[in-house]
This record gives structure tokens, sequence and C-alpha cells, in this order.
């Protein structure tokens, strides 16, 4: 069932959506490829949300009192319908949870309040506090179980600095990253939400990077090489007892990493040469197979740690006029994390670690759209550190739109994020009088705009906002080209596709 079929299954009779009163719900955040909004306030936050997991389906809405609220009834059957696999089957309710009881039960709904999870329950209700079943709430929606789900993380975060933890602990003791080997790194484009970046060079490219997915997390470098040179052994050491999350599991290398397992077994680490099992809890591989990429997604949703490290450049050069983004294999086991790894390749250099008392400073996509946005809604100057920040973030842009929309809400909410961008603040005028500086907002405008025209469907769209128009104008580029190679001039000049123009050269 697609999400769209989904949706309207679920608000099936819902007039509106009546959440007054003293609870204060969280925002939710959509990770997963097959997760979609159900509500969204006029902010634009995610309150209730829904997702397909294996077999099973879930619901999750942002506090668990809207789970047993008489205003959410319709909605609450609703939910209960769809998550059922098999029409009749019992749903089990978590005890404290007594008003959601009396909710499904009035409409003839066999229910059985429960103080635990029950293998033979067609759908599960619960709060979001207890993670005691955790591994086997997964597997119970994997096989195909329903799982309704309530609660708020906002008070939780409030003494959770995630990001300034996870770099404290995986840049511990190091305080330069070399990455100077015999392997030329690409480098990567960190764009989820919970991911981050690790290594930095001078312009902002990111050659190491890490993110949580599920209960899961991954370790991403652009050269496989990297991930067993001396060099890093701190770095190396980090990285897998940050993704073990102190588990005592095994380490699972592939064979193909032989220098890496060599390194660690140096270092008295346990770890094994081996294809990606049950029974490992972290699992180390290179980037150039997608062959398992469905298996390694479910390993790392379901709490694995998986150390990845490839380069991108050598493929896209071998598979000229593809999409990087879109069909290297290592992007289609990484996208859905939030990172990608590009097919350009990076200066290998010395770096300094980054400090986590100045993440803040540190580059993030996310983080600099947002701030960038803000800037253009309040119509002020740009300030330190986004004005540092826009040649990358300009580069960002463009590359993220070329993520299919396909993969999931993700994606398309990004892609509208950008759209509404342009739309709003418009496609700056290019002209004599006009000039447009290369380390402003208003390249940044043209390159999402330019980007943005590369579907045809968006061009279309595009269209129908406000373009800057020259009817006749004159053009001096200055030609010399003082090098051997040959070179290209732009006229700063671009045509809305169907258009035409007449061009005279003199």
């Amino acid at each position: 069932m697609n999400p769209s079929a989904a949706y309207d299954l679920l608000v099936d009779g819902v007039q509106d959506w009546d959440l007054t009163g003293d609870s204060v719900p969280c925002e939710l955040l959509l990770t997963g490829e097959t997760a979609f909004p159900v509500l969204v306030n006029p902010q634009g936050q995610v309150l209730i949300a829904a997702s397909r997991y294996g077999k099973g389906r879930m619901v999750v809405v942002s506090h668990e009192s809207y789970l047993g609220s008489s205003k959410m009834a319709r909605f609450l059957h609703n939910a209960v319908g769809w998550l059922s696999a098999s029409p009749g089957a019992v749903v089990g309710v978590q005890k404290s949870l007594s008003s959601l009881v009396s909710i499904l039960s009035s409409s003839g709904t066999q229910v059985k309040p429960s103080t635990e999870l029950i293998a033979s329950f067609g759908v599960y209700c619960m709060d979001a506090y207890d993670a005691a079943q955790g591994r086997e709430l997964i597997q119970f929606v994997k096989r195909g179980g329903g799982l309704l789900i309530g609660g708020q993380a906002w008070h939780w975060a409030y003494g959770h600095k995630t990001e300034r933890v996870d770099l404290n602990l995986l840049l511990r003791g190091v305080s330069e990253l070399d990455i100077v080997t015999d392997g030329v790194p690409s480098h990567l484009l960190v764009h989820g939400t919970l991911a981050f970046p690790l290594g930095l060079d001078s312009t902002y490219q990111c050659f190491l990077a890490a993110a949580h997915y599920g209960r899961g997390r991954v370790v991403v470098a652009t050269h496989e090489v990297l991930l067993s040179t001396p060099k890093l052994t701190d770095f190396i050491l980090n990285a897998i007892h940050w993704l073990g999350a102190e588990k005592r599991g095994k380490t699972g290398i592939n064979p193909n990493l032989k220098n890496l397992h060599d390194l660690l077994t140096q270092r008295q680490m346990v770890c094994e040469i081996s294809e990606l099992t049950d029974n490992l809890s972290i699992y180390c591989c290179q980037s150039y197979s997608d062959n398992e990429a469905k298996k390694i997604h479910e390993f790392v949703a379901e709490g694995g740690g998986l150390l990845i490290g490839g380069q991108a450049w050598w493929w896209a050069s071998e598979n000229e006029g593809q999409n990087v983004l879109a069909e290297y294999p290592g992007n289609k086991i990484l996208n859905g994390f939030g990172i990608s790894i590009l097919g350009e390749t990076m200066e290998a250099g010395k770096y300094p670690a980054l400090r986590p008392e100045e993440q803040q400073g540190h580059y993030h996509f996310r983080r600099a759209l947002t701030q960038f946005q803000q800037h253009l809604d309040k119509k002020e100057e740009l300030q330190p550190p986004v004005t540092d920040w826009l040649q990358k973030l300009s580069r960002d842009c463009a590359k993220v739109l070329q993520i299919p929309v396909k993969n999931g809400h993700v994606y398309a909410s990004l892609y509208h994020i950008l759209y509404e961008m342009v739309q709003r603040n418009g496609i700056p005028p290019v002209i004599k009088e006009h000039p447009v500086k290369g380390n402003s907002k208003e390249v940044v405008l043209l390159h999402v705009a330019t980007a943005l025209c590369q579907t045809i469907s968006d061009c279309a769209r595009l269209a129908l906002c406000e373009l800057p128009t020259v009817p006749s104008t004159t053009v001096e580029i200055n030609c010399t080209n003082s090098g051997e190679r040959i070179s290209w001039r732009s006229t700063g000049l671009y045509l809305p596709r169907g258009n035409t123009s007449d061009l005279y050269i003199s």
C-alpha cells in the first residue's frame, strides 16, 4: 500500500485535529524511506507519522496522552484498523493506557490490557518510555505486527546533547586526522538530520562522517584505505567502540578489508573475517557493492554498527552521465543513513580534529540551510559562519536534489523546502547594473533554481514564478586565456527551458 492510500485510511472520517490541553508534544523526525507524515502543524512540524518495517506497520504520535484522548477516537480506531494485518486480531494495550482500552472496546475491538508485548497480539499499543522489549518489538513489527506508540522526547533531550557526546567519543585522544595515503579519497555529502561530520578540510569538504539510524550507528570513510592506515589507529579504535555501543557481540570484517582485521588484531581487539551474519554487533565493509543493501539497513536499524569505506570518483569516471548519488552502489546503502559519497576527489592532507565544544561552527548541510533560510525570512544581512559556508551550501543544495524523491518522504520534504525557498525569494536578476557576487545569497538561490530545473516537472512549476527577463543586452566578456588548456567563460545569463533567444557575437 502506497503512503497516499495509507494516509486516506488513517484520516478517514477525521474532520479536524484537536490537540488542545496541557500536553506538550515533540516534533517527530522522519528518517526511514517508508515513513510518511499524517499530521503536520502550521509550523511544518510532524506530530503524527506512520511507517512500514518488514511485513508490519507502525503509527507514532508525539505525546502519549493523545492515545487516550476521546477527541482522537476516530483516528485511533482507524490507526488500529490499518495496523492490524488480520481483522479481529487481539489488540494488546499497555495497562497504563486505560483510556485507550475504553476507546477501542467501545467499537467492538478485541482488546487485552497487558504489561508486556505478547507474540500473539495483532497490534500492540504502548508509550515510548520503556525500551526493555525493544528487540522483541522490532521483530514483532518485522514479522507483520502493528505498533501504535506515543510519547515525547523533549524532556529527555534537554539533558542529552548527543552530537557533542558522540564527537567526544569518536575523536577522543585524536588531535589530527592524517588522510595522506596511497589512495585518492572522494568527499561526502552529509545530509541527514542524524548524521554529522567527523573530518573536514579547510573548504568544508567532509572525509569522515557518522550517523545514528534506528537503534544502530554508522561511520563512513571516503576511501577504504583510511580504515586500515596506522595514522588513524586511534580514530579507528574509537569508531569500533562507538559503533559497538558497549555491546559484547562480535565484530565481523568483510574479507576485502583484511588489512583492517590485521590492524585490530595487533591491538588485541577481538574480530573475525566474516560476511554479514545475524550474530554480529559490528560489520566492516567496502562501499563498492550493494548486494547486501537491504540486509545492511535492517542490521543497522535493529542495533548493529556499520563501518564502511570507499571512494566514488572511479565509478563516476567509468559511468559517465549516470547519477552518482542515485546509482553508485555504496550510495544505495548510505543514502538512507543521511550520508552519500560524491563522485569528485578531494585533496588528501593533514587536518585538525574537530572540537566538540565548537560544533555550532562546524559546517553541516542541514544546519547551514536552516540558518540561511532564517536570514532570508528575516531579510537580514548574512553573518558568519553562514557567509563562510555559502559556496559549500550552494554545491550541497544542488547535490541533494540529485537524490531521487522516490526514495522517501525525507527527500521529498527537502526537495519541497528548497523549492519553496526559491519561490518565496524569487530568482535574482543578473544584469550589468545588478551583478551577482560570487559569495552571496543570490548565488545560492541561482544554484538551487538551476538544480530544480534539471527535472521537467519542477522546471514547469518554477516557470510559474516571476522570472527576470532581459529583452536586449550587451555582455562584455574577457576571453583572455593565459593558460595552455581550453577554458570556458560564463555570460552569467540563463534561459528557462522552452524559451528561445537570439545571440549575436561581435
